[in-house]
């Protein structure tokens, strides 16, 4: 059990750090043209409209980015331990070769 609340504890640490670093990542860049679009500048080529609109938008400032990053992050994290959780069931249920 102790070894449980490190393991947790651990996780914990690494996503806040992970967290602080992708928010300090973002506001010093966000203002910076990326690879593709420093290269579109240079050509001359804007930007067309988009062929999809997603359903949910990013918005224009800093806590719905937050907001959006979080809710994919929880969204990845429950799709991959209810993926990992099936997969134990099945590991389970076979028997031992």
């Amino acid at each position: 059990m102790r070894e449980s609340r490190k393991c947790v504890l651990a996780v914990i640490v690494i996503l806040g750090i992970f967290t602080l670093g992708a928010i300090g990542y973002w506001i010093f860049s966000a203002d910076m043209p990326d690879g593709l679009e420093r290269t579109m500048e240079n050509a001359g080529v804007g930007e067309q409209e988009p062929v999809y609109k997603a359903p949910l938008d990013y918005g224009g400032d800093y806590p719905m980015y937050i907001l959006m990053g979080a809710v994919g992050f929880f969204a990845v994290l429950i799709s991959a331990l209810g993926i990992a959780k099936l997969m134990a069931k099945k590991n389970e249920t076979q028997p031992d070769r």
